[in-house]
C-alpha cells in the first residue's frame, strides 16, 4: 500500500494508466495504451502470458518513475502534447479515472485502488481491477486509410510492396498479417482478463477490423459466459461488416447494458474514400441506421484521423452529423495525426492555416449556440486542441514530401489528389515541384 500518495493531489507527471489499462498490438507488444512508443518494449504475448508481463520487472519499473515524478521516454508522446497546451491522453485517462461510473451511475475513484494494491517499488497485487482492456488480436482488414500502414491493415501490404520496389527498397517487415490467435496460451490469457474486469471496466475493442477478429467474438461470449454483461464495451469501428462465420455482433451486443460504437469516417463522400481506401459513405451510414436499430440503448460516436488532407473537410463531418437529428447526439472525437510525417496538419503554409484555423474558429462559435450537453463540451475540447496543436509548428518544408508520396500512391492506387481536393490543391500547387 501506498502511504504518501495524495489521490487529490498526485505528483504532476503521474499516469495512472500504467495500472489501469493493458493494451495489446498485433505484432503482440503488450502495452498501457496505444501512445505508448513501440522503442521501449515492456514484453510480448507471444512469449508471456498478459498476467507476466503486466506484473514484469518493466511494468513495475515504468509504474515506479510516474510515482517518482518522472517523465517515462516510452511516454514522451503525451508530455510532447501537454507543452503544446492540449488535453494529451495522459491527463484525460487520469481525469476519467479519478471519477469512473458503472451502469447505475455510481461514481468510484480509481486512484483509491491503486494506493490500496500498489507497492513501494511499482508491483501491484491481483485485487487490482482493470479499467480498460483495449484488445487488438491481428491486423486483418478490409481497408487501407492513408493514415494507416500494413503494421494495422493486411489491406495495406501489397501497396507497401509495390512503394517499396518503386523506391528500390525491401518490402516493411509488417507487409504479412500480424495475428496473435495462435498463442498457446491465449485462452487462458483472456480467461485472465475476465478475471480483471468488474462493473467500473470498459473492453475496448479495436484493429485491423475488430468485427474481423474471430477472437473478439470469443471474448465477447467469456463476458457473457461469466455474467459481466454490465462492463462497457466499447469499438473503433470502419462500419463496412457485423458479421463472421455465421455471428452478427448485435445479437451478443443486445445482452450488454453499455455499448459505445465509434465509427472511423475522415470526410464525406468521395473524400472520404480517398483518405480510407474501402470506404464507402453510403455503406457506412447505413450500417450505423443498422446498427441503431438493433441496438436502441447504446451510444454512438464518429472518431476523425485529422490530418493535412482533410485540414479544412473535417468540419463539414461534424457539421453534417449536428444537422441531421438522429445523428446530432454523436460523440465527435478528433485523433490528430502524428506519422506519417508528411500527412502532419502542421505541414500547412502559414497562409493555408491562417484559412482553415478561421473555418475551425467560426465552426467552434456555432457549436457554443447549441445546448451544452457532455456530448458538445468533449467535442469542443477537441476542436480546441486541435487549434493549439496547428499553431504549435510550421513543418511547410515538407510539402513537397507530401507531394512525392501522395503522388506514388495515387499511381498504385490510380486515384488523384488533385480532382478530388481540387481547393486544397489549389492552395497548394506551387509547393508541387
Amino acid at each position: 500500500m501506498l502511504n504518501d500518495f495524495d489521490i487529490n493531489n498526485p505528483p504532476s507527471n503521474f499516469c495512472s494508466v500504467p495500472w489501469l489499462q493493458i493494451h495489446t498490438e498485433p505484432d503482440g507488444e503488450v502495452q498501457p495504451c496505444c501512445y505508448f512508443s513501440k522503442w521501449h518494449e515492456l514484453g510480448n504475448w507471444k512469449n508471456n502470458t498478459i498476467k507476466e508481463i503486466y506484473h514484469g520487472e518493466k511494468w513495475n519499473s515504468l509504474r515506479k518513475q510516474f510515482l517518482n515524478n518522472e517523465q517515462p521516454m516510452g511516454c514522451s508522446q503525451c508530455f510532447k502534447e501537454e507543452k503544446f497546451g492540449i488535453d494529451s491522453t495522459r491527463t484525460r485517462f487520469n481525469k476519467m479515472y479519478q471519477q469512473t461510473f458503472d451502469k447505475h451511475r455510481r461514481p468510484h475513484n480509481k486512484f483509491i485502488d491503486i494506493v490500496a494494491h500498489t507497492n513501494s517499488d511499482g508491483s501491484v497485487n491481483d485485487q487490482l481491477k482493470l479499467s480498460t482492456v483495449d484488445l487488438i488480436f491481428n491486423n486483418l482488414c478490409n481497408y487501407k486509410c492513408r493514415s494507416c500502414s500494413p503494421g494495422y491493415s493486411t489491406n495495406w501490404s501489397q501497396d507497401a510492396i509495390k512503394i517499396a520496389q518503386l523506391k528500390g527498397q525491401h518490402p516493411p517487415v509488417f507487409s504479412v498479417l500480424l495475428d496473435n490467435s495462435k498463442i498457446d496460451h491465449l485462452t487462458e490469457d483472456l480467461s485472465d482478463l475476465v478475471a480483471l474486469i468488474d462493473d467500473y471496466s470498459e473492453v475496448h475493442f479495436t484493429g485491423g477490423e475488430p468485427m474481423m477478429q474471430a477472437e473478439h467474438y470469443t471474448f465477447l461470449s467469456m463476458l457473457i459466459a461469466a455474467g459481466k454483461t454490465d462492463v462497457r464495451i466499447r469499438y473503433n469501428t470502419n462500419l463496412s461488416v457485423h458479421e463472421l462465420n455465421g455471428i452478427d455482433v448485435f445479437d451478443l451486443l443486445k445482452q450488454f447494458s453499455d455499448v459505445f460504437i465509434i465509427g472511423s469516417i475522415d470526410a464525406i463522400g468521395a473524400q472520404g474514400e480517398y483518405i480510407r481506401s474501402g470506404f464507402v459513405w453510403e455503406t457506412a451510414l447505413n450500417w450505423l441506421d443498422k446498427a441503431m436499430e438493433k441496438l436502441p440503448r447504446a451510444n454512438f460516436g464518429i472518431s476523425l484521423v485529422y490530418s493535412m488532407l482533410n485540414s479544412f473537410a473535417a468540419v463539414d463531418v461534424h457539421s453534417f452529423l449536428l444537422s441531421q437529428p438522429k445523428y446530432s447526439n454523436f460523440g465527435f472525437y478528433l485523433n490528430i495525426l502524428h506519422g506519417p510525417s508528411w500527412l502532419k496538419p502542421t505541414l500547412l503554409p502559414l497562409d493555408v492555416k491562417t484559412e482553415v484555423v478561421a473555418k475551425i474558429k467560426l465552426h467552434i462559435d456555432h457549436i457554443q449556440t447549441l445546448i451544452q450537453s457532455d456530448t458538445i463540451k468533449s467535442s469542443l475540447g477537441h476542436w480546441i486542441d486541435t487549434l493549439k496543436y496547428l499553431e504549435s509548428s510550421d513543418e511547410s518544408g515538407q510539402l513537397s514530401t507530401f507531394f512525392k508520396e501522395t503522388k506514388l500512391l495515387d499511381q498504385i492506387r490510380n486515384e488523384d489528389f488533385k480532382t478530388t481536393f481540387p481547393e486544397l490543391y489549389e492552395k497548394l500547387k506551387h509547393y508541387d515541384i
